[in-house]
This record gives structure tokens, sequence and C-alpha cells, in this order.
């Protein structure tokens, strides 16, 4: 119980002592990404919406999913998403709904994506997100801002693409009382394909307040219904892990990464994809 408070007074102190460690801001999704140390930048599936929206061209059927993600064994610091894809003539739309925290403080995120391909291999996305962050203290007002997401994928070869991430264009802020700065975030990173069955993901992710951090992970994909993943970040130094299963349209994952002095952060995401005949 000790172990517990302390754990989210040090986290919430830092929320609201010192902007830049506050936990708005690009909130990665999907124990996929997870498992591969959050290294999502050239991926492309239904959590694109949140990780590079560009990412969403390549998403072809209609699919919905839903991801819980536990900090630390904390429910206070929940991280839940449900996601969702609607392919178009032209290109394929997302739509996220986020929200971290509890019922006296929580964070909320509401995005619209559109991803499409502009040339062969060259693929676009933008997303408009609303937040929304939510205090139960009567002295304290709720505060929101409105942003934007810029994502670019290039397929360089048959077994080399690279992506770009930017979160929060405009360098916004959230309004209230006070205005509260979100973070902006770039990220670059590349995607290589060894086999049909292993491929390596990197990724160099900069929030403009804070040191880089360098994302590395490696998918192993043995059988078709099987998937095994690893990986590693290097700003606070932490190892991650996961599995995914296919099955008939339905897609489990798991992740998880383990820090130091916090513990361990682990994720469950569930999606169905409804297949074209």
């Amino acid at each position: 119980m000790l172990k517990r408070y302390a754990i989210l007074l040090t986290f919430f102190t830092q929320a609201f002592a010192v902007q830049n460690v506050n936990a708005i801001g690009n909130q990665s999704s999907g124990a996929r990404s997870l498992g591969l140390g959050n290294a999502n930048v050239t991926l492309y599936d239904l959590w694109s919406a949140n990780n590079n929206q560009a990412g969403l061209s390549q998403v072809k059927n209609f699919g919905i999913g839903f991801s819980y993600e536990n900090r630390f064994g904390l429910s206070e610091l929940a991280l839940k998403t449900l996601n969702m894809a609607v392919p178009v003539k032209f290109g394929t739309f997302g739509l996220t709904v986020q929200q971290f925290g509890f019922s006296d403080y929580n964070e909320n995120k509401f995005g619209l994506a559109y991803g499409m391909n502009v040339s062969e291999r060259i693929s676009i996305g933008l997303q408009i997100d609303y937040f929304l962050v939510s205090v139960a203290e009567a002295q304290t007002e709720n505060k929101s801002g409105i942003t934007a997401e810029l994502g670019l994928q290039a397929k360089v070869t048959d077994k080399l693409t690279l992506g770009a991430h930017v979160f929060n264009i405009p360098n916004a802020s959230l309004n209230g009382t006070t205005s509260e700065k979100i973070p902006m975030t770039l990220s670059l990173g590349l995607n290589y394909k060894f086999s049909k069955k292993v491929f390596a993901v990197v990724d160099i992710e900069k929030n403009i307040d804070l040191n880089s951090n360098l994302k590395v992970g490696v998918e192993y994909h043995p059988i078709d219904a099987l998937y095994f993943r690893g990986g590693l970040n290097t700003y606070d130094f932490h190892f991650n892990g996961g599995l995914g299963i296919k099955l008939k349209g339905f897609n489990f994952d798991l992740g998880f990464s383990h820090q130091t002095y916090l513990g361990f952060i682990s994720q469950a995401a569930l999606s169905y994809t409804i297949s074209k005949k």
C-alpha cells in the first residue's frame, strides 16, 4: 500500500509541477507496439490512429479494437484505448478514444484521422485531436485543447520502409485558468524485413523538451497464427516483450515493459477485422 501511494504521489507531483512530464501527449497504443518497445512509426494496423496515421492507408478492412494498459500495478494509472478503422474509396478513416487516469483525475483524447496513398510507395496521414483533462477537485478547472498530428511512410524497397511523425504540429496548449503546454514530439523510424518471418524496427523520438529516445524492436512470425516480439528504449533504459495471436479476424496481443525502479507496465489488446469477400 505504501508503494502504491508513493508511486501515485511521485507521478502526479511531476504531472502538475513540471509541464513536460505531464502524461498528456502522444500516447502509443496497441500491445503490439508496446512489445516492440513502442517503435511504431513504420507500422500499419488498426492502432495507427495513435501511432502514425499514415499507416491507416494500408488498412483495407473495417476493424475495431480495445486495449488496456496497466502501469506498475495501479488502476489509477490505467490507459484505455478504443480504436476504429473505416476504409473508403481513396483511403481509410481512423477514430480513437483514449483515457488515462481514474475518476478523480483523468486525461481524455478524442481523435479523427485519415490516411491515404499519394503514390505507389508513399502514404500520408493527418489527425485532429481534442484533449480534455478532468479533475474532480472543485477548486480546479478542467482543461481542454485542440491539436493535430501528421504522419508519413515511404516504402524505399520491398524490404525497407521509412516513417516520420509529428505530434502537436501547432505547438498548442491546454486552456483553462492557466495555460498548460501540450508537448511536441518528432519521430523518425525505419523498418527492415529480413524475411517473411522476421523484421526489425528502429525509431528515434524527440520530445522538444526532453532528451531523445532510441527505440528498437524485433518481431518473429514463426507460423500464421503466432507472433513473438521484443524491444528496448534508451531514455530510461527498459526492456519490452510480447506476443500476438491471430485467428479468423481476431487479433489478441500482449505486451509488457519493465522499469527498474517502478516495476512492470503490461497491456492487452483485442481487435476484430471484417475481411472483404
